[in-house]
C-alpha cells in the first residue's frame, strides 16, 4: 500500500496496521484516506496566508561591488494589517526585502528582528490598505508528544507544500545549545526555503514557527505563544525584551530512571545583578517562581521568557533545610552577560542561543 503524496515526506510517523483479514486492511486504507483529505483541506485553507519571503543583500569588498546575494524563505500573515512572521535567518542582513503573495511582488519592511529566537516581524508595504488573510493562532501549551502537526513552506523556491509529522518532544536544548524557551521538536523534514513556515495543528491553527533543523528528518519550532510575546514586544517597544536576573543554575538529576526528583540549584550569582541585590546565595535550591514549581532548568527559562523588564518576581528557595522567600525586580538582559546554565552530571556551561542549526532559506548567488 502506497502512502498518499501529501504525507510521503513524513518518515516513520505512521503505525503499521496488523493485517488480520480484509477488514483491517480496509480500515487502515480508510484511515489514511481520511488523513489525506484532512491534510489537503488544511493546506488549501491556509495557503493564501503563507508567502514567499525574498532577501537581497548587496555584497561589497572595499570599492568592489559583487553580485547581490538572494535568499528565499517562508513567512505567514498574523493579522489583517499585513504583519507577517518569518525566521530571522531568512531576512538577516537584507538591503532589500519583498514577498511573493497573491501573484505579485510586494515590498516588505522589517519591523524588528530577534536573533535569540530566530524570529523576525515584517509588514507588507502597500499603497492602499489591503486586508490580508491571516492564519488563526492556537495555544502551543496544548501541544504534546504525539500531536500531529503540519509545516507549510516553499522548498527550494518551488510552490508551497505541506510536510506532515508528529511531535517528538518539547526541548529546552539541542545538543550543546540551550534555547531561550522550550521548542517543539517535530518529525518534519525541512528543505531549504521552508524555514520560517508555520507549524499547524490538526485544526489548522498556528502552534509554532519552524526555526531550526534537527538531525535529517526533524525540525524545531518556536511555540506560537513565545513568538507572540516577541512580536508583541517589537510592536510595543520596537525590539524584543529579554529579561535577566543574573543567576547561573545547575540541574541536578536523579540517578534513578524511575523517579523525577531533579533539583535546580543556584551555582553562580552575577555581581551588580538583581539576584545579587536580592540576597540569593550559592547552593540555594529553587523550588518555585511565583506559583510555578521548579524541577528542571526549563521551568526557570520558560518562566523568565514570558516576564517583562520591571516585573517583580517572588522566588521560594530551600536554604539550609528551610524555605525562604527572595524577591527581585527583573532587569534587561545585558548583551555580554547571558544566563549561565549547567546540567549535571556533565557540568558543561551552556548559554542561551537563538542560532539553531538551520539555514532556513534557498540561496542563490
Amino acid at each position: 500500500m502506497t502512502l498518499p503524496a501529501s504525507i510521503s515526506k513524513c518518515r516513520g510517523a505512521f503505525l503499521v496496521a496488523l493485517f488480520v483479514g480484509g477488514t483491517t486492511v480496509a480500515r487502515a486504507a480508510s484511515l489514511l484516506e481520511t488523513m489525506d483529505r484532512e491534510v489537503s483541506a488544511i493546506y488549501e485553507k491556509s495557503r493564501a496566508a503563507i508567502v514567499k519571503v525574498h532577501n537581497q543583500r548587496l555584497l561589497q569588498i572595499g570599492n568592489l561591488s559583487l553580485v547581490p546575494s538572494h535568499r528565499i524563505g517562508t513567512g505567514f500573515f498574523i493579522d489583517q494589517q499585513g504583519h507577517l512572521l518569518t525566521a530571522d535567518t531568512v531576512v538577516a542582513g537584507a538591503s532589500h526585502c519583498w514577498i511573493e503573495w497573491n501573484g505579485q511582488n510586494w515590498n516588505a519592511r522589517i519591523l524588528g528582528r530577534d536573533p535569540q529566537t530566530n524570529l523576525a516581524l515584517l509588514q507588507l508595504q502597500s499603497p492602499t490598505n489591503i486586508a490580508t488573510p491571516f492564519l488563526p493562532q492556537g495555544n502551543s501549551d496544548e501541544v504534546h508528544v504525539g500531536s500531529m502537526v503540519i509545516v507549510i513552506g516553499f522548498p527550494y523556491d518551488l510552490s508551497s507544500a505541506p510536510v506532515v509529522g508528529f511531535v517528538g518532544g518539547l526541548d529546552i536544548q539541542q545538543g550543546g545549545r540551550v534555547f531561550t524557551t522550550s521548542h517543539i521538536r517535530a518529525g518534519c523534514r525541512l528543505s531549504p526555503g521552508e524555514g520560517g513556515g508555520p507549524l499547524l495543528n490538526t485544526r489548522g491553527e498556528v502552534v509554532g514557527i519552524a526555526v531550526a533543523a534537527h538531525m535529517d528528518d526533524q525540525c524545531y519550532a518556536l511555540p506560537i505563544n513565545a513568538a507572540r510575546k516577541v512580536y508583541s514586544d517589537i510592536l510595543q517597544f520596537g525590539q524584543p525584551q529579554h529579561t535577566w536576573v543574573g543567576l547561573g543554575i545547575t540541574e541536578r538529576r536523579s540517578n534513578s530512571a524511575d523517579t523525577d526528583d531533579s533539583q535546580v540549584i543556584v551555582q553562580q550569582i552575577y555581581s551588580n545583578a538583581p539576584a545579587a541585590a536580592a540576597g540569593f546565595c550559592e547552593g540555594d535550591v529553587l523550588e518555585r517562581i511565583g506559583t510555578n514549581e521548579v524541577r528542571h532548568s526549563a521551568d526557570v527559562l520558560n518562566t523568565m521568557f514570558f516576564r517583562h523588564i520591571g516585573d517583580q518576581l517572588d522566588f521560594t528557595v530551600l536554604r539550609d533545610g528551610h524555605e525562604k522567600k527572595v524577591s527581585l525586580v527583573v532587569a534587561a538582559q545585558p548583551a555580554d552577560e547571558p544566563v549561565l546554565v549547567h546540567t549535571v552530571p556533565e557540568f558543561s556551561p551552556f548559554k542561551p542561543s537563538g542560532r539553531p542549526a538551520l539555514v532556513p532559506a534557498s540561496q542563490e548567488q
